[in-house]
């Protein structure tokens, strides 16, 4: 690697967006992942709190992310 250039491990969501981030700065970065490929996982599920949302509209791709996704409203049973 030459010049200014980051190496990130993981290719997850934080990895994905820290590399996303040093691009919009000008910083380049490799993203490296162990699996080879993606594995889809039945009943998985990401929650994103509000800090999560106004990182991902500094990004740049929360509302992309806001038409695709499935809110998913949760809520508690009183105990008696």
């Amino acid at each position: 690697m030459d010049g200014d250039e980051v190496v990130i491990i993981g290719a997850g969501i934080c990895g994905l967006a820290t590399a996303l981030a040093l691009h919009k700065k000008g910083i380049k970065a490799v993203v490296m992942e162990r699996s080879e490929s993606l594995r889809n996982v039945t009943g998985a599920a990401i929650g994103i709190r509000p800090n999560g949302w106004r990182a991902l509209d500094q990004l740049g791709v929360a509302e992309i992310l806001r038409r695709t996704a499935i809110s998913i409203q949760w809520q508690m049973k009183k105990r008696k």
